[in-house]
Order: C-alpha cells, then sequence, then structure tokens
C-alpha cells in the first residue's frame, strides 16, 4: 500500500493537491492551483497596502493593518515554502517512504502506525511478555489528533472571525437601540468605494481571501507536523532497537556471553548494525526536514512577535467596545496557538533524538559482545547532541523559544502602549 494512502496521511495529501502542492501531481493543474492561491493571496493583501499609502501616516491606521499583513505573509511564506523548495520536500517524501519499509516487524510497525498514543501494546515470544511501548511513548495525544485538533481550531477562529462582522445585526435584536448598528468590515482596507453601501461585496471578498489564506497555512502546517512526527516516530523505534531488540535478543540467550556461538554474536552484531543504519538514515531525514523549513520558521517567528504584539495592543485600544475586543482576542489567541503548536515538534524532536542515548545505556549491553560495546559508545557519543528544527540557524524552535517570543511580544506591547 502506497504510504500516503494511509488514513495516516490522506487528508494531508488532499490538502496538497488542492492547493497545487502535492509533487506528484500534473503539472497544468500545478500551475492553474498555485495562480489561483497567489491572486487570492494578491487580493488580500492588495487592500492593506493601498490602505497605508492612502492613510496620511495615521498610526492608528497603519498599526490596524500590520496584524492582517503579517497573517498573511505567514502564509505566504509557508505557501511559498514549499514552491520554491519543492526538491527538498519530494525529498522528504522519499525520505518517508523509504523509512516505512525500515519496519521489517510487527513491533516496529505498530510503533509507526500508532505513534504517539499512550498505550502499553504487548507481544508474545517465547510465552513471555514485554512491554514495547513502556518506555517510548509516554505522551498523551495522537500525532494525528494533534494535527486535527489544530485544523480545527483554526478554522473555527476563522469562522468565528468571519462571523463577527454580523454581530452588529445580533445585537439590534438583542439590544435594539434607536438606530441601527453599522456594519465593519473583516479588516479594514482601501477598496476606493463606499464600504458602508458596498459592504456585503466586499466582506464576501475578505472572506474567499480569508479562506484561501487560511487553508495553505494548514496545508503547509500539516506538511512539516507530519515530517516531525515521522520523524519521531524513527528516533522511537530506533531507540526501540537499541533497547529491547537488543535486550529481548540476549534474555533469549544463556545468560553466559562465553557460551554464545559464532551465530549469536552475528545476530547479535546485524541488530546493531541494522539499528546504526537506521540512525543514521534518521538524522539524516532530520537535517533534510530542518534544511527545508528553517527559513519559514524563523520569518514566522518573527511576524507572529509583530502580530501578537500588535493585537495585544488593539485588545487595550478597543477593550471597553466588547464587539471589536472579542475579534483581536480571538485573532492574538489563535495566533498563540498557531505558535505553539509549532514549537512543541521542535522540542519532541529534541526529547525523543536524545532519548536514544538513554535506551543505549539501559540495555543489556553488558551480556552483548565486545564489538558492540564499541558500537554503543558511538551511538551515545553521536545522540549527545539532538536533532532540532533551528530558525535561520539562530535559535532553536522549542518551547523555551516559544516563552521567549511571547517575553518579547509582551515587552513589545508595552513599548507601544507606554509611547501612546
Amino acid at each position: 500500500m502506497d504510504a500516503f494512502d494511509h488514513p495516516y496521511y490522506r487528508l494531508n495529501k488532499r490538502l496538497l493537491l488542492l492547493v497545487g502542492q502535492w509533487p506528484y501531481q500534473d503539472s497544468s493543474e500545478h500551475h492553474f492551483r498555485v495562480f489561483i492561491v497567489t491572486l487570492g493571496l494578491l487580493n488580500f493583501i492588495f487592500p492593506q497596502i493601498t490602505l497605508l499609502c492612502t492613510c496620511n501616516g495615521d498610526v492608528e491606521i497603519i498599526i490596524a493593518s500590520m496584524a492582517p499583513i503579517s497573517a498573511l505573509l505567514v502564509c505566504a511564506f509557508k505557501y511559498y515554502t514549499m514552491e520554491f523548495k519543492k526538491d527538498k520536500v519530494i525529498g522528504n517524501y522519499v525520505e518517508l517512504e523509504k523509512n516505512w519499509k525500515l519496519c521489517i516487524n510487527l513491533e516496529e510497525k505498530l510503533n509507526y502506525l500508532l505513534f504517539g498514543i499512550q498505550v502499553r501494546l504487548q507481544f508474545t515470544r517465547n510465552n513471555i511478555e514485554y512491554p514495547i511501548f513502556s518506555d517510548i511513548l509516554h505522551i498523551v495525544n495522537n500525532i494525528y489528533i494533534y494535527i486535527v485538533f489544530l485544523k480545527v481550531y483554526i478554522y473555527t477562529c476563522m469562522t468565528m472571525f468571519l462571523v463577527l462582522p454580523f454581530l452588529p445585526c445580533i445585537m439590534d435584536i438583542v439590544v435594539p437601540l434607536n438606530e441601527s448598528r453599522s456594519l465593519k468590515p473583516i479588516f479594514r482596507g482601501e477598496y476606493f468605494i463606499n464600504e458602508d453601501e458596498n459592504f456585503f461585496p466586499i466582506y464576501f471578498h475578505m472572506s474567499v481571501t480569508i479562506v484561501i489564506a487560511i487553508t495553505t497555512l494548514i496545508t503547509a502546517d500539516n506538511l512539516f507536523l507530519m515530517c516531525n512526527s515521522h520523524i519521531c516516530g524513527i528516533f522511537a523505534a530506533v531507540g526501540y532497537n537499541y533497547r529491547f531488540r537488543l535486550e529481548n535478543f540476549l534474555k533469549d540467550q544463556t545468560d553466559s556471553i562465553s557460551s554464545l556461538d559464532h551465530l549469536s554474536n552475528h545476530k547479535c552484531l546485524e541488530t546493531i548494525r541494522y539499528s546504526i543504519r537506521n540512525h543514521a538514515n534518521a538524522l539524516k531525514f532530520a537535517e533534510l526536514i530542518e534544511s527545508c523549513f528553517s527559513i519559514s520558521l524563523l520569518l514566522q517567528a518573527g511576524l507572529s512577535l509583530i502580530c501578537m504584539s500588535i493585537s495585544l495592543y488593539q485588545i487595550l485600544i478597543v477593550f471597553k467596545r466588547s464587539a471589536e475586543s472579542v475579534r483581536f482576542i480571538v485573532f492574538a489567541v489563535a495566533q498563540l496557538v498557531h505558535l505553539f503548536c509549532m514549537c512543541y515538534p521542535g522540542q519532541r524532536m529534541i526529547d525523543y533524538s536524545t532519548d536514544i542515548r538513554i535506551k543505549a545505556y539501559n540495555g543489556l549491553w553488558y551480556k552483548a559482545p565486545l564489538a558492540i560495546h564499541k558500537f554503543l559508545i558511538l551511538i551515545i557519543r553521536k545522540s549527545l547532541e539532538p536533532s532540532c528544527l533551528t530558525a535561520g540557524k539562530i535559535f532553536v524552535f522549542c518551547l523555551e523559544s516559544f516563552a521567549t517570543i511571547l517575553q518579547t511580544s509582551t515587552s513589545y506591547f508595552m513599548v507601544i502602549s507606554s509611547a501612546q
């Protein structure tokens, strides 16, 4: 079965086909879909740019325009990362398919298919039960559920954002005034027409472009999370190979090393060599993922910092006007959750890559032949330096970076608010 037809990857494949980024789709279809997405992104940013050019230096309008522009640039950078780094993206797919073939036994196959589920599956060998995932998987949610949650959350925030302009109509029914409340667009923009008289055409235009932008964002994030979860699964499987496969093999032998025959020694060496090859492939795959997404993560970090700072400032300004403050609160929280969902996979990659040395050391290495001892020393030294996701080689994407970005954005918010 093609790996990308598995339910784990099927939705991501459909989204990539939708936005024209599936590397194996027809060339003409690819160019057409890229043109549609590019047209949608340009149609979103054009009214914002024209508003900046015609605002005559109005600081309030400039600040209000920076948040949607920053959010759009995040979507655009992520999308065109997939487009301009297509060779590396294809390399990720090739490595992903190749690594699936490394699952040569049932235990490792389950490790890939069920990676992230909080369970304790067991297999039986010589009527003895061994826990497969007790030392491999300690997270609460399946990565697939994590990806689905991200999709649902962002699309829910988008839907709320698209519905909020009609809140004055609802308020006119619930709490009527002597006059009707005016409808306000999703974002301010310059269309060179009367916005009050043409509210619905402007709203329809913004809604379509926002849906296109959010879909490209979700697709790029799915690709990133898919590669990240796969490399974490590989590291977990490699750690399992170093400890449980070798340990279970040695348990089947006699306790005396001297009584291991030539065939048993050969099997021990083959087991550790197989694990080392998988480890080397995992490290190369991790480097490929890092080189593919590094610049995109750097730009996202910088723009998210600007976007959250401005959103916090806008919440402070319009806090007493509940209808508008809800809009900016939803936008700020969506930015925060999205940034966390990008930093957390980087932390998992660090944890699983460094956990290999612990599993290699905790196994029954002292019962193995002397040649395996030398191999294990090399393995431990190789896994001392974690595989990580960097933002343009400047800083590492992890939970500490998330806290730093959040703290910095809050500091910028305080500076902006104190300057007013």
